[in-house]
């Protein structure tokens, strides 16, 4: 028996793993849905079952595509928000942990930090939507906890298999880097070509690369991102409209207005003044009872 398998044999036997259960379930957002920045006491697991996703965290944006997977451990402030083309859907748990320190030591999942992202994860997905099944029979079948803790452990398992996979070999860095940079930059007037020489590599390979890890194209990317910055500051600001153009990257308020009205179907003044006091959870649908 490994170390691993002691240390999950342990704690079994000793009961020494609390679980709760917030939040779990297979959901459908719709194309331009926002869920503003929040933060809870839980982690969050979500995997992307089709369509494309940005999560927003601090000052990085991560885009997500289908069959990605990401992590965000509790107390993190984030926000999520959809392509305009299409609706998103979502896998999704949110769970409190509690387990022994011999067993965080084994397991890459417990070693915390912002958030974790993770591509192709079909598995993660799979064992979300069991576990959803399972939380919504745990109290009516024979031995309920001890099963959700079993399919709790394989999730974990798979987890901190891939993230420990993905430390030691890093797929696609150069994508990761353009990626952080144009979070670092979006108010500059970036081109791919531009980009191309900053990082020493064709801009015909940037656009490959760049749709195959992240499902949208780089200028895609970068105008999301700048809307979704304008968002921010229309919520949380009282700049004008053409501050906020100028402040995210856009060469005028006419052409900030015209791109933001085709992501969004309203005029930033629209926006700032329709949006204040919605409850963006009213705008999701339970896709289906697992």
């Amino acid at each position: 028996m490994n170390q691993l398998d002691q240390a999950i044999a342990q704690t079994l036997l000793e009961d020494a793993m609390k679980l709760e259960l917030r939040n779990a379930g297979v959901f459908r957002f719709s194309a331009s849905y926002r869920f503003e920045r929040h933060n809870h006491r839980e982690v969050e697991i979500i995997y992307i079952k089709s369509g494309h996703c940005i999560i927003g965290s601090g000052e990085r944006f991560v885009p997500l595509r289908e069959g990605d997977c990401i992590i965000l451990y509790k107390g993190v402030p984030h926000w999520f928000f959809v392509d305009k083309k299409e609706c998103c859907q979502i896998a999704q748990l949110e769970f409190s942990i509690i387990v022994p320190e011999y067993l965080k030591h084994v397991l890459a999942f417990f070693r915390e930090r912002q958030f974790y992202k993770l591509s192709d994860c079909d598995m993660v997905g799979e064992l979300i939507e069991c576990i959803s099944r399972l939380h919504r029979l745990e109290q009516t079948i024979p031995h309920g906890d001890l099963q959700m803790k079993l399919m709790f452990f394989r999730l974990l398992i798979d987890l901190s298999f891939r993230m420990e996979k993905k430390d030691n070999v890093r797929k696609n860095s150069k994508v990761e880097e353009i990626i952080d940079y144009i979070n670092k930059n979006y108010d500059d007037d970036i081109r791919v070509e531009e980009l191309a020489k900053r990082f020493g590599i064709s801009s015909r390979y940037i656009r490959k690369c760049f749709k195959e890890e992240t499902g949208i194209s780089c200028s895609q990317y970068m105008t999301s991102l700048r809307v979704e910055k304008a968002k921010e500051m229309l919520w949380l600001s009282a700049k004008t409209v053409t501050e906020i153009a100028s402040l995210t990257g856009f060469n005028s308020s006419q052409y900030f207005n015209r791109v933001f009205q085709q992501y969004t179907g309203q005029t930033p003044l629209e926006y700032r003044n329709s949006w204040r006091g919605v409850q963006a959870a009213e705008r999701c649908v339970i896709e289906e009872e697992l």
